[in-house]
């Protein structure tokens, strides 16, 4: 136990936010509690212009030498732009920093925009005395970055969140295959590219999108327009509660995540668990999470043909898609429960504390 350890999470907003991301971090904090941690949640402020330089004073505060400080200060590399300048300027000796990567936002950007991000992110990256990522993939791009391995710590999320099936979900043969989309309508998560697929086997399946609109909404509408011209086909649900988005993956064949990036791939470890057969993109850290021929069929981001011959496989071939939904299980029970991620992450956070 850890028992009477203080620490500050810092976050970029509100913590409920519905992504992975935030997912990671609220179970996280759920585990250093549980622990014993006294945990105070802070929420940067992103809504302005002046935000910036106003929150990185914030952050200094919590990070200068007292009495009173935390015995470490975490944050959500998410708040780089707000963070960054002052994790370089912070004195010792102040709490520890701690910096948990999903990915690096440089990775989803080109040119001169990467560029900044990636100085941003570098900058916050240097000052930290730790930094916790959520698979191999990132780890590699830290010290592409210039993070020395020796710094870094894999600390993989779990995957048992919303429950597990021992049996991939049963279906009648007269119905429609039924496919389902989880994550934001954005153009990293591309559910455009598989609403482009999905017309080459709409005769013979269903989709389900589920995920939050409110992220990129240009984006988002022309999601709705292209599922529209399917009908019934295609249902959109916009966010979901735990609760039933675990009925989701219990009424569902197959998992389609087309994503062009992911720092690991949350969806994909929680629909395995389920029996889902998984079909994604060999990108980013999604080959960490799931292999391709056994419970994955993986193709190139951003190739809707590749997709289209990825979802007829799974639609049409009835014993295939069984034998993914199989491995899926098998392949579910390898990965992390989220009570081992809140065990590494307490121990990456607290390396000292017995």
């Amino acid at each position: 136990m850890l028992d009477g350890a203080r620490a500050a999470f810092v976050v970029d907003g509100p913590l409920d936010q519905p992504t992975g991301g935030y997912l990671y971090d609220r179970l996280v904090i759920e585990g250093l509690r549980a622990r014993g941690v006294d945990v105070d949640v802070v929420n940067l402020d992103a809504r302005s212009a002046l935000a910036p330089l106003r929150e990185n004073a914030r952050l200094l505060r919590l990070l200068a030498p007292s009495p009173r400080a935390h015995d470490v200060v975490i944050v959500d590399e998410l708040c780089h732009p707000r963070a960054a300048v002052a994790a370089a300027l912070r004195r010792a000796p102040g709490p520890r920093l701690v910096t948990l990567l999903h990915h690096l936002a440089a990775s989803e950007r080109t040119g001169a925009s990467a560029k900044l991000r990636l100085f941003i992110e570098r900058a916050l990256l240097a000052a930290s005395d730790r930094v916790v990522v959520t698979s191999e993939t990132t780890a590699t791009a830290a010290v592409a970055a210039g993070i020395s391995r020796d710094r870094i710590t894999v600390v993989r999320p779990g995957r048992d969140r919303l429950g597990a099936r021992v049996a991939p979900p049963a279906r009648s043969r007269d119905t429609p295959v039924r496919l389902l989309f989880l994550g934001a309508l954005t153009s990293r998560k591309d559910p455009l590219a598989l609403l482009e697929a999905f017309a080459a086997v709409a005769a013979r399946a269903v989709l389900t999108l589920v995920g939050p609109a409110d992220r990129d909404a240009f984006y988002a509408a022309r999601v709705l327009a292209a599922a529209s011209r399917f009908g019934a086909r295609v249902r959109v649900t916009g966010a979901l509660s735990d609760a039933a988005l675990a009925r989701e993956l219990g009424e569902h064949d197959v998992l389609v995540l087309p994503s062009r990036y992911e720092g690991y791939g949350i969806a994909l470890a929680e629909a395995a668990s389920h029996g889902l057969a998984l079909v994604s993109c060999d990108a980013g850290a999604i080959p960490e999470v799931v292999r391709h021929g056994e419970e994955a069929l993986l193709v190139p981001p951003g190739d809707p043909r590749a997709l289209e011959r990825a979802l007829v496989a799974v639609v049409r071939d009835d014993p295939r898609r069984v034998a993914m939904q199989h491995a899926a299980l098998r392949r579910a029970a390898d990965l992390p429960t989220w009570a081992d991620t809140q065990d590494a992450f307490c121990r990456a956070v607290f390396p000292t504390r017995p």
